[in-house]
This record gives C-alpha cells, sequence and structure tokens, in this order.
C-alpha cells in the first residue's frame, strides 16, 4: 500500500489503495524485494538509443523513482521522433490510480489514437 502514500500523501485516495492490497493477497502476502531493488538502484533498466517504437513517456508530478531530470534525459535519448513525454499534475508515482488519473488516461488515449505519421521523407 505504500506506492499510494510513498511519494505524496493525499493524491490518491486511501480506499484505491486498500482495495488494491486486499484484491493482491489472494496471490500471497508477500513481495519480493530483488525486482524493485533493481528497479531503484539500476535505473535506467534498458537502453533508450535501443528504443525505436514511438514511445510515451508518463510520470506523476510528484513521483520519486526518478528526478525529472533524469526522466528527461532519457527521453532525450530516444532515437524515434514520434515521442511525448506527460507531466500528469497533482499525481505520484501510481498516477492511473490518482485522483488525476483521468489526466493520465486521457494522455495515454490521446496517443494511442493520434493520426498515423505521414512519411515526408521523399519530400
Amino acid at each position: 500500500m505504500s506506492i499510494f502514500t510513498r511519494d505524496k500523501p493525499g493524491t490518491s485516495d486511501p480506499a484505491v489503495g486498500e482495495a488494491y492490497a486486499t484484491s493482491e493477497l489472494a496471490y500471497g502476502d508477500s513481495v519480493p524485494t530483488g525486482t524493485y531493488l533493481d528497479m531503484v538502484t539500476k535505473l535506467p533498466i534498458v537502453d533508450p538509443t535501443k528504443l525505436n517504437a514511438p514511445t510515451l513517456m508518463i510520470r506523476g508530478e510528484f513521483d520519486g523513482i526518478a528526478t525529472e531530470a533524469d526522466v528527461l534525459d532519457f527521453f532525450t535519448h530516444l532515437p524515434n521522433a514520434d515521442r511525448q513525454f506527460v507531466i500528469v499534475p497533482g499525481a505520484a508515482h501510481s498516477a492511473g490510480f490518482s485522483y488525476n488519473r483521468e489526466r493520465f488516461w486521457y494522455a495515454i488515449r490521446a496517443f494511442l489514437n493520434a493520426p498515423p505519421r505521414r512519411d515526408v521523407s521523399s519530400v
């Protein structure tokens, strides 16, 4: 449940964290720390120069996993110009479950529903 309070308490409804934790308890009552420790101590996990797909990067305003500068540095190294960076105001790491989750989902829908890119290389 700490993912809902660790970065900025008050950005998510406490009932959401409780419901989420309750549903996850059906699968066990513990979480291995290895993956989480790897994630926060070995960022970035992937080399941005090898990501050629269109990319949407979203972070909450109060996300504590990486600094905004670190995330923007990663973003600038993406080779595909078809990329977007969005900060969800009033959200922390769990932006999809925050009070401002509609802003998070709006950004995803807008990215996925964007018109196809026109090839202008021959112009």
